[in-house]
């Protein structure tokens, strides 16, 4: 996977607006065959604290914190055969922007391909990410911790 660029601003100490990091961000996992660069992540409502530090620690879960969100970006490689595409369900609401190649969205029975530029609006239900063509599909996430499934 391409290393992912992260820029954070902020305040300086007399108050002025900053760019507080400017690096390719360093928190990256390899989790169910995909490898996943964690950008951002916020713990209950997102903060815009004068003080800077980064929000992101080492073996983030696939969930977000609960009451907050998490922001990533996720290359899945061509799926091997006889491999079983990852089904799971979190207490989340998410974003899924494809970024470049395609994948297919598997979401109960149901299926869809999804190419660069298009996004699914994932509700709670169980699904999983197949990619059954040769080339990695990059995808950016957002997830926003909605609590237990009502």
């Amino acid at each position: 996977m391409r290393s992912v660029r992260r820029i954070v601003t902020g305040h300086d100490g007399s108050g002025r607006p900053v760019i507080v990091e400017d690096a390719d961000c360093r928190h990256i996992q390899t989790t169910a065959g995909a490898q996943v660069v964690n950008l951002w992540l916020h713990e209950g409502p997102p903060r815009n604290d004068t003080t800077y530090a980064d929000p992101v620690g080492p073996d983030v879960p696939l969930p977000p914190p609960a009451g907050g969100g998490v922001l990533r970006v996720v290359e899945f490689g061509p799926r091997d055969q006889g491999e079983t595409p990852y089904l799971h369900r979190t207490p989340s609401l998410d974003y899924a922007f494809v970024i470049a190649g395609e994948v297919v969205a598997v979401v109960g029975s149901e299926e869809t391909v999804m190419r660069a530029g298009d996004v699914l609006i994932q509700r709670g239900t169980t699904h999983a990410w197949d990619n059954r063509s040769d080339t990695p599909c990059t995808i950016l996430f957002v997830l926003l911790d909605t609590g237990p499934a009502t």
